[in-house]
């Protein structure tokens, strides 16, 4: 009981980062800086990791720092860090309320499936595929939930506020449109939801024990860390209450022992136990309840290999795209789309982040590996020609900063004109919506019949911000739509025009009208 206060001081660290990680992915007022969101993703585990690959500098080295406080302490990531730990924490919390949850007892590791599946990661990553990355990743599937769920409920609360303000002749709160536009990884969020809910409720972090490649990973470093919780064998009745709080089931009374590997540093069982038979400290005796065997190493090699061997057939080689609709065009500041695929691990951040929201998940469009990873939908909105917010926050390099100047003359794509389904082709009236949108002035109206103009796309000026196709009014194709850069090129800046060819009008001149 003397250490309980540890519990107390883990749960407002968790609330204060989970809060502020879910008002980032809902918020869409722009409250929260840029800064803030890198220093709050800077200690997400495998983001931090991806980032650091490609840019190997210490701004980017938040998974180190990870290791060194899983090394000293053990997993305090998963207690306090990860918005899914902590997320599933206020399940198991609500359920412990409702008197629906059952009680925890220690469970023996699954330490083939855990080894598996973080060897088969590791070795598919290898292939540039983040495909288990996208299902696994605790902090990219939280992404999904607070992105994909948590987001429109925010949207709708705020919309409904909105009306019953204005009932009173009040505008302090305006209403946002709720744009929902890829169903599936809706569903996915949905689905995974409710199968973290019914693990927190029966099963208390048996995802984070079991699935979660961090946490394996964290836990082969937090064997070895430094100070860890020992069960004091003089002290300890063997009432099984520290066991029975134990959500990691990890605490095993019969030999009074703490499977470190797999403790979560929750502290809970701190306060469970009545005789202080519960200690934490340096020095403690060696306990590898997780050590692998032979058989089990073997196999888990044997996966491994499979994975490598396969990955070229499952996952398909990065192929140069042929046709139109061959590769979706990936935001500003993601260089290419290989860039792109082999970073996204599909939170879904600069989804939320997005002004204009025409970052939209997808969920085939990349292939298997790429499921889930947002591209630029152009049927829903355009892309803002000085915006760069998605460039500022996203955490693993997938998108890398940018600014306006930058993104000014940064050709993603490059808007291609279909005459024959043009409404002025078709219904020989005037339209010119596209031109009038394009920001560069790419897209320009010359003459087709009589009085009648039609689009003509300077490709050398435009960016392919799909400003055009989403004015085109065409449906449900559209006239003129935004090929994918594979490669993000450069395009030259536009000419100024001058419209009416007029003397420049000199100080001594008489008023001009």
């Amino acid at each position: 009981m003397q250490l309980a206060f540890l519990k107390k001081i883990r749960v407002v660290v968790s609330l204060i980062f989970f809060i502020v990680t879910v008002f980032v992915f809902v918020d869409f007022t722009g409250l929260v800086a840029s800064r803030l969101i890198k220093a709050l993703l800077y200690l997400q585990f495998i983001p931090s990791f991806l980032k650091f690959i490609y840019v190997l500098s210490i701004t980017a080295a938040g998974f180190l720092f990870i290791l060194i406080l899983t090394i000293f302490f053990g997993r305090v990531y998963c207690s306090t860090i990860c918005p899914l730990g902590t997320l599933l924490d206020v399940f198991t919390w609500i359920s412990g309320k409702l008197r629906i949850r059952k009680r925890f007892k220690f469970t023996k590791p699954q330490n083939r499936i855990r080894y598996m599946i973080l060897g088969a990661l590791i070795l598919i990553f290898c292939f540039s595929s983040v495909f288990l990355v996208n299902l696994l990743d605790p902090y990219s599937l939280a992404g999904k939930i607070f992105s994909n769920l948590f987001r429109p409920l925010f949207y709708l609360g705020n919309n409904l506020l909105s009306r019953i303000l204005q009932l009173f002749d009040s505008y302090a709160v305006y209403s946002v449109p709720v744009k929902v536009f890829s169903w599936p990884p809706v569903l996915f969020s949905f689905s995974f939801l409710a199968l973290i809910i019914f693990l927190a409720v029966y099963k208390g972090r048996w995802y984070c024990n079991t699935l979660c490649p961090v946490g394996t990973l964290l836990g082969i470093f937090s064997r070895f860390s430094i100070f860890k919780i020992r069960m004091d064998e003089n002290a300890c009745t063997s009432c099984g209450l520290c066991a029975i709080a134990c959500k990691a089931g990890c605490i095993d009374v019969k030999r009074k022992k703490v499977d470190f590997s797999r403790c979560i540093a929750c502290y809970d069982c701190f306060k469970s136990c009545p005789e202080d038979g519960i200690g934490y400290g340096y020095g403690v005796k060696k306990n590898n309840p997780t050590d692998l065997s032979r058989r089990s190493f073997f196999k888990t090699t044997l996966l491994g290999t499979t994975a490598i061997l396969s990955a070229k057939t499952v996952f398909g080689e990065k192929k140069e795209p042929q046709g139109i609709s061959a590769i979706p065009v990936t935001p500003p500041g993601s260089v290419s789309i290989w860039h792109f695929t082999s970073k996204c691990t599909s939170c879904h951040l600069c989804v939320s982040a997005c002004p204009t929201k025409v970052l939209q998940p997808t969920f085939m469009e990349y292939g298997w590996s790429g499921m889930f990873q947002p591209k630029m939908e152009y049927h829903a909105e355009f892309c803002n020609f000085e915006c760069v917010k998605c460039s500022e926050v996203c955490p693993t390099g997938a998108i890398l900063p940018i600014t306006k100047e930058q993104k000014a003359t940064l050709q993603i794509g490059i808007s291609k004109f279909i005459k024959n389904i043009c409404i002025v082709v078709t219904k020989h009236t005037v339209c010119g919506a596209c031109s009038e949108h394009c920001p560069t002035k790419a897209v320009e109206m010359v003459p087709y019949l009589g009085n009648l103009t039609i689009p003509k796309v300077d490709e050398k000026i435009c960016v392919g911000c799909g400003a055009c196709e989403y004015a085109c009014p065409t449906k449900p194709d559209k006239a003129i739509y935004v090929e994918a850069n594979s490669y993000h090129r450069k395009a030259l800046k536009p000419k100024k025009k001058i419209e009416d060819k007029k003397k420049a009008i000199k100080p001594t001149d008489d008023f001009p009208f």
